[in-house]
């Protein structure tokens, strides 16, 4: 049987690689098969982890856990009220969900961002105590640091598209000149990334090939 599925995902493997000759049949559905396979995994999971669990009632009688259980009812019926949107007449229940969802979500991608991000990555660019790499002499690590403080700053103004405006006066032509040089830095975080993504690209796809070696050693008996 192991034999059996470790073909079965070896040609799989082979279905996705196709996709490098042309799109094809073959990669087409070796990619419906990961996303039905991804659903029900997933449906099955939220059903057993997420929707019974909260349909549940708690057999304690603490009047927290209840008030907790109570409180995640509420989610629930929210999330029910979305399959009203297809109803015609009864669309308006769902904009209760959405309208909903949409203030939440905005009230923590906010917070998330200037209390998660903004806050700690302007507090530890200016933090003289930061890491600096191994490889740089002694006397260059406040050069590094410094550098981390101007690119911070400069970079945060690249999506300051006020002052996108041309320059009048001497504050926005500091700030469009901030903004110049902040592009230069984002423009090396991005190619920084993308040389990431691409050696972790580089990383699965060894991964893979090493795969189907194995595969055709145990399918062969070496």
């Amino acid at each position: 049987m192991d034999v059996v599925l470790a073909a079965l995902g070896a040609v799989l493997t082979l279905f996705i690689f196709s996709y490098l000759l042309n799109d094809n049949p073959l990669f087409r559905l070796a990619v419906h098969i990961l996303v039905g396979v991804s659903v029900a995994y997933g449906c099955v999971v939220a059903l057993h982890s997420v929707i019974l669990p909260v349909i549940t009632p708690p057999e304690t009688t603490d009047s927290s856990v209840r008030l907790l259980w109570l409180i995640s009812l509420v989610g629930v019926v929210l999330g029910a009220l979305l399959f009203a949107r297809g109803i015609r007449g009864l669309s308006w229940l769902g904009d209760i969900s959405v309208a909903v969802l949409l203030g939440v979500g905005v009230g923590v991608a906010l917070g998330g961002a200037v209390l998660g991000t903004l806050l700690p990555q302007l507090s530890a660019a200016a933090d003289p105590a930061i890491p600096e790499p191994q490889v740089l002499p002694e006397i260059l690590k406040p050069v590094g640091q410094v550098v981390a403080i101007i690119g911070t700053i400069t970079g945060l103004l690249v999506f300051g598209f006020i002052w996108q405006r041309p320059a009048r006066g001497l504050i926005s032509r500091v700030m469009n000149g901030g903004a110049q040089v902040g592009r230069w830095f984002v423009l090396i975080g991005f190619g920084a990334a993308y040389g990431g993504v691409l050696v972790a690209s580089l990383t699965l796809f060894a991964d893979r090939v090493q795969y189907l070696i194995e595969v055709l050693e145990k399918i062969s008996g070496g």
